[in-house]
């Protein structure tokens, strides 16, 4: 049995363990280091972002290697909780230029997706199926919870094809009623409510967004 010590002591520990006060703490000496240097934090900033949306991103097939008794469909609110947010509008997005989170987590769809984009001659397929989840558009990213065909869009983009449409949200306009701490998404309704950050990668990448794109606000 792997562990956890052991997974701290791999060569490559896996982003998934992530701290957020850790990461926060880096950030936070690098804006003292620029503010000392002159030097623009955004380098900072996007580093970060970088570093923690391809670690995401890259995790879209780590569902389909679980246990069978431990797989289970993705909702995006476990990740982000803005499904209860109206988006700003529909976006057809193009995946090849798309950050894309897509958690697989059935086996016989994902060989069925795959057999079907390879009987296809690996068409370049404008997708016009509806998908639940969200664009984010400074970040470029995706996020889809279609249980029943998230397989599709992630097959197309593992090989730079197609596009679908989704939701629409931006930056600024979450800003005013998303926020996090690292520990609690905090969702701004009628009143104030709570939920627990169940991925320290998402509301780091998330507070590193928003002080890369909206610090003039």
């Amino acid at each position: 049995m792997l562990r956890l010590k052991d997974v701290y002591e791999n060569p490559l520990p896996p982003m998934a363990l992530t701290d957020y006060d850790a990461l926060s703490k880096i950030l936070n000496d690098g804006m003292r280091r620029c503010g000392e240097s002159g030097r623009n934090f955004n380098m900072f900033l996007d580093w970060a972002i970088h570093a923690l949306i391809t670690s995401l991103t890259s995790d879209s097939a780590s569902r389909i290697f679980l246990p069978k008794t431990k797989t289970a469909p993705f909702y995006m609110d476990d990740l982000l909780p803005i499904s209860g947010i109206q988006p700003s509008g529909k976006k057809r997005v193009q995946l090849q230029e798309t950050y894309l989170i897509a958690p697989v987590w059935n086996n016989t769809d994902l060989e069925l997706a795959l057999e079907a984009f390879y009987d296809s001659g690996f068409e370049d397929s404008k997708v016009d199926q509806p998908f639940d989840g969200a664009y984010i558009e400074e970040l470029k990213l995706a996020i889809i919870d279609s249980p029943s065909n998230v397989d599709v869009p992630y097959v197309l983009r593992v090989w730079g094809r197609g596009s679908i449409q989704l939701n629409t949200y931006s930056l600024k306009q979450l800003k005013t009623v998303l926020r996090t701490d690292g520990s609690k998404w905090y969702i701004q309704d009628e009143e104030e409510r709570s939920e627990p950050v169940l991925e320290p990668r998402m509301a780091a990448l998330y507070n590193c967004a928003l002080r890369r794109y909206c610090a003039e606000d």
